[in-house]
């Protein structure tokens, strides 16, 4: 019976970790919203144009997400842990206006089994996700679109 525990303790903890990590950002955190925010504050160069700016994502789960910030040519790496939000960190986007306040965010997040329903998060002034299941809206093409 100790084979049992000291094979499958370090796995219980591990899945214990990464399901209280997944809850916290279902759940923007218990209900907090406490959510730590950090960067390298390193930029690198990434070979775009002087002229470009953009975020990526690269790892984006509820409570844990990393994103690629892109900014004149450089980027840096994001990190959120605990209530995760749309990553706000970028200077070019900062220098537009974008993180002032009055904005929305909504994203489809995961497609539910059977195509009708999904699991969306929305967003407010780049706030912490909160999730929903609702159906699908398609939305047709415009007139004249291939």
């Amino acid at each position: 019976m100790s084979g049992w525990f000291r094979v499958t303790l370090p796995f219980l903890l591990v899945l214990a970790g990464v399901t209280l990590l997944f809850s916290a950002g279902m759940t923007n955190a218990y209900g907090s919203g406490t959510q730590l925010r950090a960067n390298d504050g390193v930029w690198f160069p990434d070979g775009a144009k002087a002229d470009t700016f953009w975020d990526a994502s690269i790892i984006d789960w509820p409570g844990f997400s990393v994103y690629a910030v892109h900014c004149h040519g450089q980027v840096r790496a994001d990190i959120q842990l605990g209530a995760t939000g749309p990553a706000h960190g970028n200077p070019c986007y900062a220098s537009m206006g974008m993180y002032s306040g009055g904005g929305e965010q909504s994203d489809l997040y995961v497609m539910l089994p059977g195509g009708n329903t999904a699991i969306y998060r929305d967003s407010v002034d780049y706030g912490p996700w909160t999730y929903s299941t609702r159906n699908v809206v398609y939305y047709s093409s415009p007139p004249g679109s291939p």
